[in-house]
């Protein structure tokens, strides 16, 4: 991704979520999702699907996926290398599911009870944390009808477009800019952005941004200054009015507000 940013070697992230909502977005770790209460609506490429409780969505390296909460959701998200599941390292790049929504969880009670634990240990043991995340993969994919990786669309502009923008949101960017790089009318790119992602270019930049930004203010002790240059914003103005709009708080407010115990997305 980036949204979910550094793609270290052997990183795992399980956390619990709530009303979680981000545009479209991609990115070469794995992503599972899990739901404990309500619904969220997943879109993983071209698929759409409401999760209710128990349901999970698998989403594979690269895959555009998006997530809308309408009311209210609770959840398991975990995000992790395809390193970090050795047993299943080459399925993850060779292969891909026909369809990435998974019901099993409400069939199987050790699914739920998999989950739990998973989350539980990701502190203390991340090691046997990482051992129930193998026993749920063992469970989901069986479930799964799996089918050959189709290549990159280098002509899906979307894709292009949407990976550009991830892997360089931290940078200066502009309209004209990303024409200019990819080739493309940069009216003809706010109209995909617009068509297919539901926001306007800028907006999607600061969604990227202010995501990366909440992160570090979550998980860091580097200074709001910091963040928000590293996170691509201009100046702190433009930072504070943009943090404001999307969290209803300041920066400084939201790092003294987080709960130890799980990082929770805001809802947009």
């Amino acid at each position: 991704m980036q949204p979910f940013y550094e793609d270290k070697p052997d990183e795992f992230r399980c956390t619990l979520i709530q009303d979680i909502t981000f545009p479209a977005h991609l990115h070469s770790a794995v992503e599972l999702i899990y739901l404990l209460e309500g619904s969220l609506e997943v879109t993983v490429q071209n698929q759409t699907k409401r999760i209710r409780k128990d349901e999970a969505a698998l989403i594979f390296p690269d895959m555009v996926h998006s997530y809308l909460t309408r009311d209210a959701c609770r959840g398991i998200l975990c995000i992790f290398s395809p390193s970090y599941a050795r047993e299943y390292y080459h399925l993850f790049r060779k292969q891909q599911p026909e369809c990435p929504f998974l019901s099993s969880g409400t069939r199987n009670p050790d699914i739920p009870l998999a989950f739990g634990r998973m989350l539980r240990y990701r502190e203390p043991s991340p090691g046997v944390s990482a051992a129930w995340l193998n026993l749920i993969l063992a469970f989901l994919l069986s479930e799964a009808v799996l089918l050959p990786r189709e290549g990159r669309d280098s002509a899906d502009v979307g894709y292009r477009l949407i990976s550009y923008v991830s892997q360089h949101f931290q940078e200066p960017l502009t309209l004209d800019g990303l024409a200019s790089r990819l080739h493309f009318n940069k009216y003809y790119i706010s109209r995909v952005f617009n068509a297919r992602l539901h926001c306007g270019f800028y907006e999607y930049v600061n969604r990227l941004r202010l995501d990366y930004a909440a992160r570090q203010l979550r998980t860091t002790d580097l200074r709001i200054t910091a963040i928000w240059q590293d996170a691509g914003f201009e100046s702190q103005k433009t930072f504070n009015r943009n943090f404001q709009a999307c969290y209803h708080m300041t920066p400084s407010r939201y790092r003294k507000a987080q709960s130890p115990i799980g990082e929770v997305f805001p809802q947009s």
